[in-house]
This record gives structure tokens, C-alpha cells and sequence, in this order.
């Protein structure tokens, strides 16, 4: 009897582990089909020269595109751009977004207004975004320089978008305007998690604010500071949008970013080939950067 009875959870248990892979062929099927299929198809056309358009005149060239876009300067520019990019973005955003989530925690006069004020900009469309920050950053009849010309200070006013000193952080600060309240949510949701009576007991062993801060408020969102800057990096890398509204790459390639290299590369030259090498590098330095942070704040927290 007690023979039959193990035989029939055997059996349920096969069935349910059979029955689980079965759920999961449909899953499977579809990221092999859209995701590594894809993955794969672009590996490989960045091996070849083609115009993106007409099979039969691809052409293998091996490591030539990878060789190209090493040695380009304008390909050099775009990587350290988008370089210089995410460590100002994710930096200020974690910034602020903590500094904001500290500050409007549960218990605060009015600060569920305070938030959806700062989450407005996430919602709205980056071409709302871009609209926005160009009617500042306009040269003549523009916020900044016509604020500038009122307190005097007419001498510090320039195009900001035609000045290839300014125009790569005119772009950083209308993306840090547009995310800041994305990271803010995730650092409530990331304080909701720490108990109140850690906090209660650094109150009662005098710890001031700093202390806390860096005792219990830093530490323990470790996490939440894993998510923030992978999807920063993530983010910036693939950055398009509001680089090509601002400034299409210019002026003179000192705002290009991998992103509008490769449309440029595959809607404008018709280097498909380039453009796929350019899409694996993004790829990689993807990859290579979220796994190094993801690490190193495991690390970290096992420490």
C-alpha cells in the first residue's frame, strides 16, 4: 500500500514538472524567435557590407566593421558621450530621486501633491520634454538667456545647443528632468522596506541625520541602488530620442551617441552591416555593465 501511494507522488510529481515545461515551450518559442533569432541575425549581418536592401549584394568582409568602428573618431566620440552621459544621469538621478524620497516620506504635509508634481515630467512624451527644454535653451528669446541678459550677465549667454561645450549637458539635464521621478518611486518603494524601528532605535543611540543616513538609509537599499543603475545604464545606452530631437548628433558630432550612429549609419548611409556591429557593441557594453554593477552590489550586500 505504502509502495502504491510513493508510486502515484512520483508519478503527480513527473507530471507536474512535465506540465511546467510544457508552460514554458510558449515563453521559450517566442524569445527564441523575436529575441535570440534577432540576436543572432544581427551578430551576423555585422560580418558582412550591405546597403540593408538587396540580399544577393552582401558581402563578407570578417572583422572589418568591428576594425572601422574602432578606429572611427566619430564612433569614438559617440561611445564617450554616451560614457559621460550615463554617469551624469544615473548619478544625479540617484541623487535627487533619494533626496526627494527622504524628503517626502509617509507623514509629510502635502507630500503626496509634492510627489505627482515631481512624477509629471516621467508621463509626459520626450517630445513634450524636448519642446519644453528648447524653448529655454533658445538662443534669442529664450528663458535662460533672457535671464541672463536681465541680471546683467549678457557675456555668459550663448546657444546653448550650437555650442559643442554645452549642448551634451543641455541633453543631460532635460533627461534628468524627465527620470528623476521615476527614481524617486523606486527609492519610496526601497525606504517602505527598512523597518521604522531601525530608524527609532539610530534616534535613540543619538545617531543625527548623516549617520542615519549612512548606517541605515544607504545600506539597506542596496537593492533599490542595483535596479536605479542598471536602468540607467540601460538607458543611456540606448538613448536616441531626445539626442536626435535636440540635435540630430551636432553640432559637428559633439552630442552623436551609438543610437544615432547606427540610424544614421542604417537609415541614412544605408550601412546595414556597420549598423548591425554598432547594435552588438551596445549590446556588450549593455551586458558587461549591468553585470559588473549587479556584482559588485552583491558583493556589497554579502559583505
Amino acid at each position: 500500500m505504502i509502495k502504491q501511494n510513493t508510486g502515484s507522488l512520483i508519478k503527480m510529481k513527473r507530471a507536474e514538472i512535465v506540465s511546467g515545461y510544457l508552460f514554458l515551450v510558449p515563453v521559450i518559442a517566442l524569445l527564441g524567435l523575436f529575441v535570440f533569432y534577432g540576436l543572432g541575425y544581427v551578430v551576423k549581418l555585422s560580418f558582412y557590407k550591405w546597403d540593408g536592401f538587396i540580399p544577393e549584394t552582401r558581402e563578407f568582409r570578417g572583422l572589418k566593421n568591428y576594425l572601422i568602428l574602432f578606429s572611427d573618431p566619430i564612433s569614438l566620440i559617440a561611445f564617450k558621450n554616451v560614457i559621460i552621459f550615463m554617469i551624469a544621469t544615473v548619478t544625479i538621478q540617484m541623487f535627487l530621486g533619494l533626496t526627494f524620497a527622504m524628503l517626502l516620506r509617509p507623514g509629510l504635509w502635502g507630500s503626496s501633491v509634492f510627489k505627482a508634481i515631481i512624477y509629471i515630467p516621467v508621463t509626459l512624451s520626450t517630445v513634450v520634454i524636448a519642446r519644453i527644454f528648447m524653448g529655454l535653451y533658445e538662443p534669442y528669446f529664450g528663458i535662460i538667456n533672457t535671464l541672463l541678459r536681465t541680471i546683467g550677465l549678457e557675456n555668459l549667454t550663448r546657444t546653448w545647443l550650437g555650442d559643442p561645450n554645452t549642448a551634451l549637458w543641455c541633453i543631460i539635464a532635460a533627461n534628468v528632468f524627465q527620470w528623476t521621478g521615476a527614481q524617486m518611486i523606486f527609492y519610496i518603494a526601497g525606504l517602505t522596506t527598512i523597518p521604522e524601528e531601525v530608524f527609532e532605535a539610530a534616534q535613540i543611540d543619538g545617531a543625527g541625520f548623516w549617520r542615519t543616513f549612512t548606517s541605515v538609509v544607504w545600506p539597506g537599499l542596496w537593492s533599490t541602488h542595483t535596479t536605479v543603475i542598471v536602468l540607467g545604464i540601460v538607458g543611456a545606452i540606448k538613448t536616441f530620442d531626445i539626442v536626435w530631437l535636440f540635435t540630430q548628433g551636432g553640432p559637428g558630432n559633439a552630442t552623436q551617441f551609438p543610437a544615432t550612429l547606427l540610424y544614421q549609419s542604417v537609415a541614412q548611409n544605408s550601412q546595414a552591416g556597420y549598423g548591425a556591429a554598432i547594435s552588438v557593441l551596445m549590446i556588450i557594453l549593455s551586458v558587461a555593465l549591468s553585470a559588473f554593477q549587479i556584482s559588485f552590489n552583491k558583493k556589497r550586500q554579502d559583505a
